[in-house]
């Protein structure tokens, strides 16, 4: 008999971690001019010892390059918000790798 199952003890899961980023585009989403710097909201799940590197695999596995974590933080629990792209991307924390939100508007740089 599975002891685990009959008293409803499972695995505890990662919190939810958020990360105000930049990158680079890497060309590869025609969306994003390649080499082209834009702020980036990431979300991810992932113990906080792993928080960090968790998020650069994200952005790297998506097309973002020289990414920079600007401010981390871990998201309460539950995750309450009426915006459908917060929901989106809490979503792809949860059930996939990670999710992001890029924001259109390139960061200029002098």
């Amino acid at each position: 008999m599975n002891w685990k199952k009959l008293f409803g003890t499972r695995p505890k899961k990662s919190p939810v971690w958020a990360a105000l980023c930049t990158g680079r585009a890497d060309g590869s989403n025609p969306k994003y001019t390649a080499h082209v710097k834009h702020a980036i909201l990431a979300m991810v799940c992932a113990p906080e010892p792993e928080a960090q590197s968790t998020i650069y695999a994200l952005l790297q596995s998506n097309g973002w390059r020289e990414p920079e974590i600007k401010n981390l933080k871990l998201l309460d629990e539950p995750f309450h918000t009426d915006d459908p792209t917060m929901r989106t991307c809490h979503d792809g924390a949860i059930k996939k790798d990670g999710g992001i939100v890029v924001y259109s508007d390139p960061i200029e740089e002098a």
